[in-house]
């Protein structure tokens, strides 16, 4: 018998295989599926795996890189003669790029073995590029002139670090002085005094996981996993749980989070409650800010239902929680206009994926917390262009009737003595009209 023959018969029965459904018949015909092959190999003992036609392509050879790959021209041409097409393309200035490449060198650099490993400081700006353009991996590759698999390894390996190393750095570590540093700025920025931020979930749009049915099937009609974090006033994420499924809910991805288990355990070290504005005002607890998707509880301040008749203590108090709680929508939308990956499908594994978001909500706070030191018109993140205000994305909202917690009754009580203290305290006034129209 030849090796054509044995050929034949595997591929005979590969196809009689696929068809079969009852167990025991395919597990006798895979046994002789594997005897075929292995006397196929014996026949063909110098066959071997098909030759690659290039170990690395012509167009990705080390010379090619250095004389055309975008990381040794263009990005120094842009960094000694056009800085703000710098930003533009890794949306931080050249001295924030090296401050950051300094911190994450160590990580990022590849010893040499048989050739030389691409530099760290290219792997970091393939790493920004990616995420900041929205591009394909293939046309990353061609800007870098480095392989397009090299390019998947390298963006994910990237986002790994970049988590791993600014992570303890760039997030709340709680405890009371924080808490309490988060609700002062709330107090001065937005008028919502004992604020300790505001929360809410957003869709990151991905291609369909495979085998994944409905799972992530969002209510908007893609496929997405669900980012949900916390704000405080200077647009900066202090808690976030990245992973959940997209046809979940806020609220119920809250319940089952590790940031909703340690409010209800109450290990976060919040402050306790204490007077507003002094001993002459109402005592009132420490809370965050949500929207109807999420449940009313000790810790947590939803707006009244918009369905009741509304006097116009509710509707102060809802104005006054709406406007607290939208800098967690701008912040979702300043993250979504500069890093352009969240515009469009993210086409990666669902790990991929959740290091691409870990990264990106480690830079938009590494960043923020930057420009924090900057005058406000030489910063160049949190303020938006006309383009990227249009380009910007709202985070999506899931609306779910969640209920009252067990804590119910106190809860209300003290969002009724919110809103006594807030109509006690007034509006703006140029804003009385949108109060009493409900527009907010």
């Amino acid at each position: 018998m030849d090796s054509e023959t044995v050929l034949l018969y595997i591929g005979t029965i590969w196809v009689k295989w696929k068809a079969v459904k009852n167990i025991w018949q395919r597990e006798v015909m895979r046994r002789k599926l594997l005897s075929l092959i292995h006397i196929y190999e014996t026949l063909n003992p110098e066959r071997g795996d098909c030759q690659r036609n290039f170990w690395v392509r012509p167009i990705f050879t080390t010379e090619c890189r250095l004389r055309q790959g975008a990381s040794d021209n263009l990005v120094k041409e842009m960094e000694s003669a056009d800085k703000e097409k710098y930003i533009n393309y890794f949306r931080m200035t050249p001295e924030l790029f090296n401050k950051l490449f300094t911190v994450l060198e160590p990580g990022l650099t590849k010893q040499t073995v048989v050739r030389d490993p691409i530099p760290a400081r290219t792997r970091l700006e393939i790493t920004l590029r990616y995420l900041a353009s929205g591009d394909s991996m293939m046309s990353i590759s061609y800007a870098f002139r480095v392989g397009h698999n090299t390019v998947s390894k390298i963006v994910k390996e990237g986002c790994d670090k970049i988590w791993n190393t600014l992570k303890d750095s760039v997030f709340l570590t709680p405890n009371v002085n924080n808490w309490k540093a988060i609700a002062e700025s709330f107090n001065e920025k937005w008028n919502f005094p004992n604020c300790i931020g505001a929360i809410d979930g957003k869709h990151v749009v991905l291609q369909a996981p495979p085998n994944s049915g409905s799972m992530y099937y969002n209510y908007k009609g893609t496929h997405s996993l669900v980012l949900l974090a916390c704000s405080d006033a200077h647009y900066r994420f202090t808690l976030i749980d990245i992973g959940a499924e997209g046809r979940r809910s806020d609220g119920g991805i809250f319940r089952t989070s590790n940031i909703g288990k340690r409010f209800e355990e109450d290990s976060l070290q919040l402050p306790p409650p204490q007077s507003v504005y002094g001993s002459s005002g109402p005592i009132l607890p420490f809370v965050l800010l949500g929207d109807e998707a999420f449940p009313l509880s000790k810790y947590m301040m939803r707006p009244y239902p918009r369905s009741s008749a509304l006097n116009r203590t509710k509707k102060v108090f809802n104005y006054r929680l709406s406007r607290a709680r939208r800098v967690v929508e701008s912040a979702f939308g300043i993250m979504s206009a500069k890093w352009r990956i969240y515009r469009r499908p993210i086409i990666a594994s669902m790990s991929t994926a959740t290091k691409i978001v870990q990264a990106t909500c480690c830079l938009h706070n590494y960043i923020i917390s930057h420009e924090a030191e900057m005058p406000t018109a030489q910063r160049f993140y949190s303020i938006l262009s006309t383009e990227e205000r249009s380009a910007g994305s709202y985070a999506l909202r899931d609306i779910e009737n969640a209920g009252l917690a067990s804590h119910s009754v106190h809860a209300t009580r003290v969002r009724e003595q919110y809103a006594n203290f807030f109509e006690g305290e007034g509006a703006v006034p140029w804003q009385w009209e949108r109060v009493m129209r409900n527009d907010f």
